[in-house]
């Protein structure tokens, strides 16, 4: 017996066919999903980016607790400081080289980039990126024959070769966030950066420099472009509005308290001065 045959309706194929013209709704529908797919993947992407601030080495010193060296990265702005502590050897690489310090001999960075730069690999920048617990992992971005490259780095080495090649330094904008408003104690003073200036409190060495007495106001170290030229480094702040300043906790804690402008009575060689200073934003209100 033959098989029952398969109804066709009309004479056409009931088999989809390739080359069938899509109707307009499937059209919107592809062009949607489509849609949709770039859309996941650009989100996708903007969440894996990380937000990065450049940053500049503001010093190297030994941080007096530990005794250990730090190099003190800070923004542009001069508003945040980012300590990091690293060993003694990378720590004379980075301030030998940041001073103007030629070694008799290529220490183990020059060695690093006359390498690089005998096989012609360009460094175009490091990134401090993440804090895993206690320990700061940064990125090397090289390029080589037109190929993007990025290697796993320490901080110090990343640093290192970043002042010898003179190309940026970024840090992880949440690793910043952290430090804002914090005080490192460095080099037997602590620092501050806030309200467009950076301070540090007088030790007893800079006590003996700049006549004051030791632990009495605050020394300042650097002044952001936007904090106009009211103040200029080696200034001593001893006064806020009339009362004494008693290291930098003291003075972050009165100037953010000022509404407006301040009188600050700042030693100034030999002369004391009252200066009218208008604070152009506080690092932790």
């Amino acid at each position: 017996m033959m098989p029952a045959a398969i109804p066709i309706d009309s004479g056409r194929d009931p088999r989809p066919s390739l080359n069938r013209p899509m109707t307009d709704a499937a059209k919107r529908r592809a062009w949607g999903l489509f849609l949709l797919g770039i859309s996941l993947q650009l989100g996708c992407r903007r969440a894996d980016e990380v937000r990065e601030t450049e940053v500049a080495v503001s010093r190297v010193a030994v941080d007096e607790m530990s005794q250990s060296p730090v190099v003190l990265l800070e923004d542009k702005a001069h508003t945040v400081s980012l300590p990091i502590w690293i060993g003694v050897l990378e720590a004379q690489a980075i301030a030998m080289e940041i001073e103007g310090v030629a070694p008799p001999r290529p220490l183990t960075h020059d060695l690093m980039k006359n390498v690089l730069d005998h096989l012609g690999v360009q460094l175009r920048r490091v990134l401090i990126s993440e804090l895993r617990g206690t320990t700061y992992y940064a990125r090397i971005y090289l390029s080589s024959r037109g190929k993007e490259i990025e290697i796993d780095s320490r901080p110090s080495d990343a640093i290192a070769l970043a002042v010898r090649y003179r190309k940026p330094i970024f840090v992880a904008d949440e690793l910043l966030q952290s430090q804002q408003g914090r005080v490192a104690s460095l080099g037997g003073a602590a620092t501050l950066s806030v309200a467009g200036i950076t301070v540090q409190g007088v030790s007893p060495e800079l006590a003996e420099v700049f006549s004051v007495p030791a632990g009495r106001g605050v020394v300042v170290a650097e002044v952001a472009r936007g904090a106009g030229d009211v103040l200029r480094r080696g200034d001593v702040i001893l006064e806020i509005n009339g009362e004494e300043v008693q290291g930098v906790v003291d003075f972050q804690e009165r100037i953010a308290a000022v509404a407006g402008e301040a009188e600050l009575a700042v030693k100034r060689g030999d002369a004391t001065l009252h200066l009218a200073f208008n604070p152009v934003g506080v690092a932790d209100r």
